[in-house]
């Protein structure tokens, strides 16, 4: 069975199939053992009932039954089913007027024991209680009787086959009512799955470009992890998109110098050969930055999550043997611990970048402050260079705008960073510097 709803039916059709039936059965006996008890309880009634018209005979020396203070009709009928007799220790000495058959004296008897039985005697059921007691005669001296009551149990099986047949019939008719509601509710509950499929086959045939349904709270976080998934594999065919547009925009110029070139080659100089490897260098310049562009990851709430503290700590620790010979000192203040959800790398190339180049261009100082705002991560890094111009600040995070991208720590860098950062939706801005130079806020959400 591949189809879940088959599975969760099937087992639901036993599972419910088998309560069901074991419910019956606790039922039946139940029942049985509950309408036995009537049938005992009916008995001692009547045996209360007979032992209230017991007097002593003629002879003061035995006891017999009362007809005048016998107040069950039944015992006065042959046809009712209802028998009493009463025995003494060797013989029968009395009979209801009903008993019309030769039942056995009961056998093993003690002395003042009830006992209420379910006995098969000339082929039919019948329900026996029998009772020792003793009574006094007439010199006050106890004898042993032991009064019999017999009851036919054609009744109580005729009564107890009739409930049967209701409680299965019932049986039946609820199982087939809860399978009916089983299925109305497994089709609501699977519906959020229906719904993905039908989704994803939107998105196969280019119909949407995102799962769009609210959906459950169980489902949520795989609809989330494919809308990130989507938006990472779109974005990431934009980026390959552009990349390609800007390298073959970026190697026009440089084909075209090489192109001139190779058309007077009989006749080259030093200063022709000079400049064929200042435009050989340009295009691999250019090749690498869209390839390490293009191959930014991206996607936060997929990538496993990273100790950003560390990873910044350790990157202020290589830039400070980096710059030390330049007597730059970097002063870094966090306090806390956090981890993100992007790529190490990418993280990496962030902080790297940025910090190197508040090391390149500041004089003798770059601070960098993290610090943790409610559900976001704030980072500040400041040095003490000569700064931005106000319209440069503006230009710089204008997309598509680039600082001389061709030119190795001259924009490369951070217009990597430009792309790492619109992928993780990180906030940057820059600004001037209380220390005189360049400011970089960094906004990292979802900590």
């Amino acid at each position: 069975m591949k189809s879940i709803k088959s599975r969760m039916m099937f087992t639901s059709l036993i599972v419910l199939v088998a309560f069901m039936i074991l419910t019956v059965f606790a039922l039946e006996r139940a029942v049985e053992k509950r309408m036995l008890k009537a049938e005992e309880d009916k008995l001692q009634a009547l045996m209360y009932s007979v032992l209230a018209a017991v007097d002593r005979d003629a002879t003061g020396l035995s006891i017999t039954v009362s007809d005048t203070r016998l107040f069950e009709s039944a015992l006065f009928d042959p046809g009712s089913g209802l028998y009493a007799v009463i025995y003494d220790v060797k013989e029968e000495i009395w009979r209801s007027i009903s008993n019309e058959q030769g039942f056995d004296k009961p056998s093993d008897l003690v002395p003042e024991e009830l006992r209420f039985s379910q006995l098969e005697f000339d082929n039919r059921d019948w329900f026996q209680l029998a009772f020792s007691i003793r009574w006094p005669n007439v010199h006050d001296k106890l004898s042993l009787y032991e009064l019999v009551l017999w009851k036919s149990a054609d009744d109580y099986f005729a009564q107890f086959e009739r409930f049967r047949k209701i409680l299965w019939l019932w049986l039946v008719i609820t199982i087939a009512l809860l399978l009916v509601l089983m299925w109305l509710v497994m089709l609501w509950s699977l519906r959020p799955l229906r719904l993905i499929g039908e989704e994803v086959q939107a998105i196969e045939n280019n119909q949407k470009q995102r799962f769009d349904s609210n959906y459950p709270t169980e489902i949520k976080p795989l609809t989330q992890n494919l809308n990130l998934l989507l938006q990472r594999e779109q974005h990431q065919m934009q980026r390959y998109r552009n990349a390609l547009d800007d390298l073959a925009h970026s190697l026009k110029t440089p084909l075209a110098v090489l192109r001139g070139l190779s058309e007077k080659a009989t006749d080259w100089n030093e200063d022709d050969t000079r400049t064929l490897h200042e435009q050989n260098n340009r295009m691999n310049q250019i090749v690498s930055y869209q390839l390490q562009k293009a191959a930014t990851v991206g996607g936060e709430l997929m990538a496993k999550p990273i100790n950003f503290t560390e990873l910044l700590k350790k990157t202020v620790g290589a830039l400070n043997k980096v710059y030390k010979s330049k007597g730059i000192s970097i002063e870094l203040t966090t306090n806390v611990a956090v981890y993100l959800r992007m790529d190490e790398s990418d993280l990496l190339e962030i902080l790297g970048n940025l910090i190197d180049n508040a090391c390149k261009y500041g004089r003798q100082q770059v601070r960098i402050k993290a610090f943790r705002q409610q559900d976001m991560m704030l980072v500040w890094i400041e040095d003490d260079g000569a700064g931005l111009k106000p319209r440069q600040l503006n230009d710089i995070l204008t997309r598509g705008m680039r600082l001389d991208q061709t030119q190795e720590g001259q924009g490369i860098g951070l217009a990597v960073v430009n792309e790492i950062v619109d992928v993780y939706d990180i906030k940057m801005k820059f600004s001037e510097s209380d220390l005189g130079g360049l400011k970089v806020n960094l906004e990292f959400k979802n900590i």
